[in-house]
């Protein structure tokens, strides 16, 4: 993926300083998460799905709004008093954490987990025991996030896949 693929795509070539800029914002206020999701119409019944994620009160979404327009995709909802930018598009969420990697600090290894996770997604179409693998990454992500609530960890989805006779 190359920065002009992208960049046909919606998203815009971002200098170095906005870079510093938005992996401090992420850093801080943000989140890089990889999950796997439920999806009984999916042929390993799950999804991964990587996400980058800014969170603001609602009164500073102005903050958020230029990111998004400095990022050029992603979409900004509201909850309460929060609002949040949300990168989804793997394409995009890959493009943005290879840019901003070597900046990243605190956030460093979870963007360079989900940087693996894209890379192989497309091959573990055809692959359970490669699927289950990027299943494990996926659970490291979650472990240096803190995550709490997660129900569906890498062993949840080789169980099912075990079940249905795929591995």
């Amino acid at each position: 993926m190359t920065n002009n693929n992208m960049q046909n795509k919606g998203m815009k070539i971002i200098d170095k300083d906005e870079l510093i800029y938005l992996a401090g914002f992420i850093d801080g206020d943000g989140s890089l998460i990889a999950q796997m999701v439920r999806r009984h119409d999916y042929k390993f019944k799950y999804q991964i799905k990587c996400t980058v994620q800014i969170t603001q009160l609602k009164k500073r979404r102005h903050f958020l709004e230029k990111i998004q327009e400095s990022i050029g995709y992603g979409i900004i909802r509201d909850r309460g008093t929060i609002s949040d930018y949300v990168l989804v598009e793997p394409k995009c969420v890959y493009w943005l954490l290879k840019q901003l990697s070597p900046f990243l600090r605190l956030k460093k290894k979870q963007a360079d987990l989900i940087i693996r996770i894209i890379e192989q997604l497309t091959s573990s179409k055809n692959s359970a025991v490669l699927f289950v693998q990027l299943c494990r990454l996926t659970d490291q992500v979650a472990l240096l996030n803190d995550s709490k609530s997660r129900t569906i960890t890498a062993e949840v989805v080789e169980t099912t896949l075990r079940e249905l006779g795929l591995i």
